[in-house]
């Protein structure tokens, strides 16, 4: 049934028809009463059921209650013969594809018409209402160019499921009866049958932002079922990189396939593009003004025009304070392969690495940073709890051998653009690049670089594109302190070794896996002794200005050579080498403890907490030097603080529980050490140092259930603890048995000259005598 020109709907006049579409046909209409010219649209025949009208009646309701100059206003529904209609705003003008293509339009005028659209939509939102339809020809543009926003409401028409809906639509066009999107537009949930909120919507209108600054869709295909698997399924093609580089990381934010890791509100979308409008507007403005030039009007006006520029040139004097510190927040993993977080993580800290070498820089260390992948904290309030000044956000995506980094210098205060660029290399240059980035920030903030860093910033060397890859795998396990991933990592940096062997900081990384595998993972302290040690000096070999190679040196002179100024000299020039380096300060904090340099001791810690202010293992730390210089009332707080970051740090849980066996708490000693032990998955009926904390806690006949079950079988680890439970039972003579045993092992008793725990027999000549086999000196 057709309608035609001089037809009557009620009020309104047919004139002509203006457009033909899934829905049904829609007419430029006259309204007779209020003499203005409407749109009509009337609704397929086959959306005529009672249950069909019923929604439409409801969604043509919700949709007029929406209040918004860029949202098409719907004057009236009504029933024509059967039909369903609907009478809006008639918008004299075009399509927002056919606005495109009138002529070149730059991204700012681009910006300029679709952000009101945008803030329409969040209104919608805020309303509970979700489009689920957003396309070009969705969005009209006057000739006045005003966009606004129409056929609000009618998504949920229809009661086929969403995967029905799915099958029947093609990648151009909406067929009759189906009101719910077209494929090239969709989100991955709304073309995978899923439910949809928000944040589908905030995709669709990516995809039309993405194609009028690209000039074509970020998701093709052959056919309707290949374009609909490359929306669930594949990456969006990069975005010209001619486009500001803010603008294309919001854009590829807003297409993040997981709604969770895309913008959570279309609010927060519009505020991230008006943020960069207005940036870049004002960074227009002064090069064409020149910085201090200033245009005002006469009289009464110009005074306040200066008193507003004056307000303005002290406001931006005020958040120009130098930067001097700086922190790296997780790159954003583009590839849309969840199994390439480890490139994106491994290129996050290879950049850190690079801003380390700078000595003026303060670089906020990888523990820290990673708390705030995929976060959505407003990066003012991130700074301030790094303490920066600035933060460098960006992404990466790996494609074949080639690697696009784009990365954005923002001012952590006023959330301010400072610099921005994007590179494009071959992954074995990207050695070089980290050093490039790191030329580049600096240049940008004015820091001072020595000719020493600039030489090590510009010294790197192509790398094997399959060892590059191998390192970073390596690197990504090595972080995970447990049994099967450090030896996971140890066969990655192997790899890499065999690929490259001229590969330096894949050995020093190698002998910092093996360490760290003789304190988390399932091998003795001296069974990682050799090969760490032999990674560590083939690394210094290959590469002696390497800062990681000289603290693992270091580490292997302390813990098993016992060779205390060969270790601090080592700690000293890793610190030279990379003042940001938070082993090296992590580390040589320890070693000076070892030693009873307290006051010096604390000062490294701090400055590791400095550089990893939101790390437990760092806070623990700290807490473990203030415990040994016997400032217990300041260890304390440490260890709860290390606790709060990190509930499962067992050893933060046992290291506070030794403060307060010092300071008469015994029985919340015990609750410790058992919750520690519990987090570990480890026995509490072998455990020593619970044993301790038993005794001490008057449970004598609990502590020697376990000296007897862990003294069974003479085992070859453990003495030391050992040694202290049976020094807490009152038996000296057996515990310098089995202390002598550990040191004829050379098992971990370098911190035994100032531990408190040995309290009880420090002023014993047996107990001397051992600790002056460690050469420490007075």
């Amino acid at each position: 049934m057709s309608i035609s020109p001089g037809d009557r709907l009620g009020l309104f006049e047919i004139v002509s028809q203006i457009g033909q579409g899934g829905m049904g046909v829609v007419y430029r209409a006259h309204d007779t009463k209020l003499n203005r010219p409407v749109a009509v649209k009337l609704l397929a025949e086959e959306l005529g059921d009672a249950a069909a009208r019923r929604r439409f009646q409801r969604e043509a309701q919700t949709a007029s209650s929406l209040n918004h100059p860029h949202i098409i206003t719907v004057f009236d529904a009504g029933e024509w013969e059967g039909r369903q209609y609907l009478v809006m705003e008639f918008v004299d003008g075009c399509t927002l594809s056919e606005w495109a293509q009138r002529e070149n339009r730059n991204w700012r005028a681009i910006l300029d018409l679709v952000l009101g659209v945008a803030d329409g939509l969040a209104v919608a939102h805020d309303a509970g209402i979700v489009h689920r339809d957003i396309k070009p020809s969705n969005i009209l543009v006057a000739n006045n160019g005003y966009a606004k926003l129409a056929d609000f409401g009618l998504a949920k028409l229809t009661e086929k499921s969403q995967e029905e809906e799915t099958r029947t639509l093609t990648a151009g066009e909406t067929r009759p009866g189906m009101v719910v999107g077209t494929i090239a537009y969709m989100s991955p949930e709304q073309a995978s049958g899923k439910p949809l909120d928000a944040r589908s919507d905030i995709f669709s209108f990516a995809v039309v932002l993405y194609e009028l600054l690209a000039g074509r869709r970020p998701f093709e295909g052959a056919t309707d079922l290949e374009l609909l698997q490359t929306v669930i399924h594949g990456a969006s093609q990069p975005l010209p990189s001619g486009l500001p580089i803010g603008l294309r990381m919001a854009v590829d934010k807003a297409l993040e396939k997981d709604p969770r890791e895309r913008y959570q509100s279309m609010r927060e979308f519009v505020l991230d593009l008006r943020r960069l409008l207005r940036h870049t507007g004002e960074a227009a403005t002064a090069r064409r003004k020149g910085p201090f030039r200033l245009w005002v009007a006469s009289g009464a006006l110009a005074v306040v025009a200066g008193l507003a520029a004056i307000w303005q040139i002290n406001l931006r004097r005020a958040d120009t304070h130098p930067i001097r510190s700086i922190a790296v927040l997780p790159l954003q993993n583009l590839s849309g392969d969840p199994s390439q977080e480890y490139f994106s993580d491994g290129t996050t800290e290879a950049l850190i690495s690079g801003l380390a070498q700078i000595h003026a820089l303060k670089v906020i260390s990888r523990t820290s940073v990673m708390r705030y992948k995929g976060t959505t904290r407003p990066l003012p309030a991130i700074g301030q709890e790094l303490g920066v000044d600035a933060i460098l956000i960006g992404s990466v995506q790996k494609a074949g051998s080639r690697v696009r980094i784009s990365a954005q210098l923002i001012r952590a205060s006023s959330d301010s653009h400072l610099w921005a660029q994007e590179y494009d290399r071959e992954i074995s240059d990207v050695l070089k690049l980290e050093g490039e980035v790191a030329r580049a920030i600096a240049q940008e903030i004015r820091i001072q670089v020595t000719p020493e860093e600039r030489t090590r910033l510009t010294a790197a060397h192509s790398i094997d594109p399959a060892a590059q890859e191998a390192f970073l795998l390596g690197r990504y396990h090595g972080w995970k302190f447990n049994e099967k991933d450090l030896s996971e990592a140890i066969g990655h940096f192997n790899r890499a070794i065999q690929l490259q062997p001229d590969f330096a900081a894949s050995y020093a990384l190698l002998s910092r896996t093996w360490i760290e595998r003789g304190v988390w993972g399932g091998m003795g302290f001296r069974e990682v002794e050799a090969p760490a040690r032999t990674a560590a000096l083939k690394a210094l070999e290959l590469d002696p200005n390497l800062a990681e190679a000289h603290t693992c040196r270091a580490h292997i002179l302390s813990d098993y050579d016992w060779d205390w100024s060969g270790a601090e000299k080592e700690y000293q020039r890793a610190v030279d080498l990379d003042p940001n380096s938070l082993d090296a300060h992590n580390f040589y904090s320890v070693l000076l403890m070892t030693l009873g340099r307290f006051p010096q001791a604390i000062q490294e810690a701090e400055r590791a907490v400095a550089l990893d202010p939101v790390s437990s293992a760092i806070h623990s730390t700290l807490g473990r030097v203030l415990y040994r210089a016997r400032r217990y009332d300041a260890a304390v707080p440490q260890f709860k603080r290390a606790i709060e970051l990190d509930s499962q740090n067992f050893g933060a849980y046992t290291r506070l529980a030794e403060v307060y066996l010092q300071t008469g708490k015994a029985q919340e000693a015990v609750d410790l050490i058992e919750q520690s032990l519990r987090i570990r998955g480890a026995d509490l009926s072998k455990s020593s140092v619970l044993g301790v904390a038993y005794a001490l806690a008057g449970r004598r006949e609990d502590a020697l259930a376990i000296l007897r079950r862990v003294t069974a079988g003479n085992p070859s680890r453990g003495e030391h603890e050992d040694a202290l439970l049976y020094f807490a039972l009152g038996d000296k003579n057996r515990g310098f048995e089995w202390l002598t045993r550990a040191y004829d092992r050379r098992q971990l008793v370098i911190f035994d000259k100032f531990d408190p725990r040995f309290d009880s027999v420090r002023s014993d000549p047996r107990f001397q005598e051992l600790v002056r086999r460690l050469r420490i000196p007075d």
